[in-house]
């Protein structure tokens, strides 16, 4: 799996207009939100001073824009231009192909997660302890497995990468607001207030707020993240061996 693993995460990092998108746009939305904020500078949320929520909810972006754009468009386009017809007739189990898919997806969010960090430093002044950069930027790395995977599912189910991108965007879009990243879940409406707790975007910011308050891991949060990975990884590998069939 490794020469094919590096071989994902080099096609990774070759897509430049990619790079900027993914790496650069929620480092810079950060600062640019701070600025517009109507919050005091000593106001809280999670437990936690609003420039260090706020940072932690970036970088969930940055998860979630890493995990599902690294592969829905991709794998839509080497679906389309026959690739993934080629890259059937190699020896590869379906469950190893999928996976080099997420770790190769794991490897592009850890630089978009770091890049948030930075600028909150930079902007804001975000000072943590070094084991409790660490922990928080380890943590989130983790929890990008579940977008990564539904990437791939939307790629491997979507005709085209124009389909993909649509998809995914929908997809990013729904995960972020029902997961409580624009309101908090407890001002959703009925039912969708226990939806989003069971949202892997909210497992990673329980993650993140959790390290950067130097709390410990919650392990509810910890198995959203483990059931939508396994879930969703094993829909996508499903959806690999469908295509042989067709």
């Amino acid at each position: 799996m490794t020469p094919y693993l590096r071989f994902e995460i080099v096609c990774q990092y070759r897509r430049l207009d990619a790079l900027l998108w993914r790496l650069l746009l929620p480092a810079a939305l950060y600062p640019l939100f701070r600025l517009t904020s109507s919050s005091a500078p000593e106001a809280t949320f999670q437990g936690l001073p609003s420039d260090v929520s706020s940072m932690v909810i970036f970088a969930v972006l940055a998860t979630l824009l890493s995990g599902v754009f690294a592969t829905a468009p991709a794998l839509a386009a080497e679906r389309a231009s026959g690739w993934l017809a080629q890259l059937r007739a190699m020896p590869l189990p379906a469950t190893t192909t999928v996976a080099a898919k997420v770790a190769a997806a794991l490897a592009f969010a850890l630089p978009a997660i770091a890049l948030v960090m930075l600028a909150a430093a930079i902007s804001e002044g975000v000072t943590l302890g070094f084991g409790r950069w660490i922990e928080l930027t380890l943590l989130l790395w983790v929890a990008t497995a579940p977008f990564a995977a539904l990437g791939v599912l939307i790629g491997l189910l979507t005709p085209s990468p124009v389909v993909a991108q649509s998809a995914a965007a929908g997809a990013i879009a729904v995960l972020w607001v029902l997961g409580g990243m624009v309101t908090e879940p407890s001002d959703l409406p009925g039912a969708l207030e226990t939806t989003a707790g069971l949202l892997p975007t909210n497992a990673a910011a329980e993650l993140g707020w959790a390290a950067a308050r130097a709390e410990a891991v919650p392990g509810s949060a910890l198995a959203v993240v483990a059931g939508w990975t396994a879930g969703l990884g094993t829909l996508g590998a499903l959806a690999w061996r469908k295509l042989g069939t067709r």
